[in-house]
């Protein structure tokens, strides 16, 4: 990686210098106040260090070109460290040290300091405040900003509704480069497990009905929530109406039962029981039930209305059981949807739904990089 520090008068001003000598993919890592000039120690001024990084390229070894009439850069140096825009090492380098991924951390670090209110543009701190009430993490905020205070430069003509479009621009890059792909294209069984309160019974019923409706598939439903009578009920309400079958389970081997009489089917949705998932023996309950199932797809069902935090540890307890994607449900409760993007940033687990709402089988969206800038961003007026 090669790095570069700069002394100028605010980060505006380094922008241009960043792009002439780094090109349009550095990353801004630091910035701090320093002073320079005076005669012994009086009369100095205060200025800007700004220290920018770019991604060494082997097979270029030609030095940029110089400009000391433009540039006022006061360092210049070539470390072999990860580049700072990605979370995770490459296929092509899977033996990174612990110095490294340490280094790597660094950087991060770096990049969240130099992304402070007074550093940015004033064009790009409305977007700062967004994404700070949306609860989107300062890891993602720093590279967000970063990336567009180099696309932006100096343009002070720009206007709010092209700020919008470069950032949804960006949120559907990061998403794209986080987001893996589900395992499984065609699975027999999705099952949907989390804790209670989620909705999960309700979006499975959403799930069904779109499934049967449009795509005129042959839908099956299992149930292993005999804790809830009420859960049962419901379900069995829903198959009802739209007249599909339903299994009620207890353990593994009457799953292989459910599977058996659902073997029709084109696919079959599984509910489980709404459980305390931080406390370990109901996860190793689940894991016995779900043993040994090929083709099972498992969506983790989280609510966007529990803390963000809660939500991390119950993905972590998890751990133990193969889990396929997310299911996000309550976007039309709360008002921060940056959840979303934290969890595929930080988990690189798909999100393939996203329930807004009661009613069966409206409610509910597949959740596409754009609508999930959208929910970030809000929408604009203009775009």
């Amino acid at each position: 990686m090669r790095l570069k520090t700069y002394i100028v008068q605010n980060v505006s001003e380094a922008l241009p210098m960043i792009k002439r000598d780094l090109g349009a993919d550095a990353l801004i890592l630091n910035t701090k106040k320093v002073k320079t000039g005076g005669f012994i120690g009086f009369f100095q001024k205060e200025r800007l260090e700004v220290t920018a990084a770019v991604e060494a390229q082997p097979k270029k070894k030609k030095a940029a070109s110089k400009a000391p009439e433009e540039a006022a850069a006061v360092q210049k140096a070539s470390v072999p460290v990860p580049p700072a825009s990605i979370a995770a090492p490459e296929d092509s380098n899977p033996h990174l040290t612990g110095d490294l991924i340490n280094e790597l951390k660094g950087i991060k670090q770096f990049m969240m300091q130099s992304m402070q209110e007074d550093h940015l543009p004033a064009s790009l701190k409305p977007l700062n405040q967004r994404l700070s009430s949306q609860e989107v993490t300062k890891e993602i905020q720093s590279e967000i900003l970063a990336k567009m205070m180099l696309t932006i430069g100096q343009q002070p003509d720009i206007s709010a509704a092209q700020i919008h479009r470069m950032a949804k621009t960006e949120i559907v890059r990061l998403i794209g480069l986080h987001q893996q792909k589900p395992v499984l294209k065609d699975p027999e069984i999705i099952c949907f497990i989390g804790p209670t309160g989620v909705g999960k019974t309700t979006t499975i019923a959403k799930i069904a009905a779109d499934l049967l409706l449009r795509e005129g598939k042959k839908v099956g439903l299992i149930t292993s929530d005999t804790y809830r009578i009420a859960a049962v009920e419901q379900l069995k309400t829903y198959a009802g109406i739209l007249n599909i079958p339903i299994q009620v389970v207890d353990s593994a081997e009457d799953l292989n039962r459910a599977m058996a009489e659902l073997a029709a089917c084109d696919i079959i949705l599984m509910d489980t029981a709404g459980r305390n998932y931080q406390q370990k023996q109901y996860i190793d309950d689940l894991e016995a039930l779900l043993a040994d199932k090929n083709k099972i797809q498992i969506n983790l069902v989280l609510s966007l209305t529990a803390k963000y935090e809660d939500m991390k540890k119950i993905i972590d307890n998890f751990q133990t059981i193969k889990m396929d994607q997310l299911l996000l449900t309550k976007q039309d409760e709360t008002s921060s949807s940056g959840a979303i993007l934290n969890l595929i940033y930080h988990y690189s687990i798909p999100v393939t739904y996203i329930a807004n709402g009661q009613n069966v089988p409206d409610d509910i969206l597949t959740a596409t990089p754009e609508l999930i800038a959208n929910f970030v961003l809000g929408e604009d007026d203009n775009d």
